[in-house]
């Protein structure tokens, strides 16, 4: 229902703000570093650092980012220029091309995305997981199938 705001939906007094949603649409230019919470849907071109300890950004096709970018959940299916650090998930659309380092602790590509740069994985704490050789990676596997 449009216009609703009971407070059991929303307790007089309370920060919570995990549901806000921020447009920047398309035909805006932002310049400068927009750190948010929420989701951050973006429409149009920043050129800044774009950054989240939890929020979702969300970058459809036609908009850019120049700058790096941290956040839990990172949805490209635009353009970046910069690091993209997603601590939960990152997907990367048809439409996506990264000119920059990619981390990520689970990430989802669809066939057209491009990135020019390395990936690593990382873990959600924000630390780089250390690369291991195929017969370590297997002798993972094995472990965890026999647990």
């Amino acid at each position: 229902m449009w216009g609703k705001n009971s407070s059991e939906d929303n307790p007089v007094g309370s920060n919570r703000n995990d549901d806000t949603i921020t447009l920047i649409a398309a035909g805006t230019e932002v310049e400068g570093d927009i750190r948010f919470r929420g989701i951050v849907h973006v429409e149009g071109k920043i050129k800044g650092n774009v950054s989240s300890n939890d929020g979702k950004l969300q970058l459809i096709a036609g908009s850019s980012v120049d700058g790096n970018i941290q956040a839990a959940y990172v949805v490209i299916n635009g353009r970046v220029t910069g690091d993209v650090y997603a601590t939960e998930k990152l997907e990367l659309s048809a439409k996506a091309h990264v000119e920059g380092n990619v981390y990520y602790d689970v990430m989802e590509m669809v066939a057209g995305a491009a990135i020019n740069g390395k990936m690593e994985r990382m873990h959600k704490s924000g630390e780089l997981l250390p690369n291991r050789s195929e017969e370590e990676q297997e002798a993972e596997i094995k472990q965890l199938e026999s647990a």
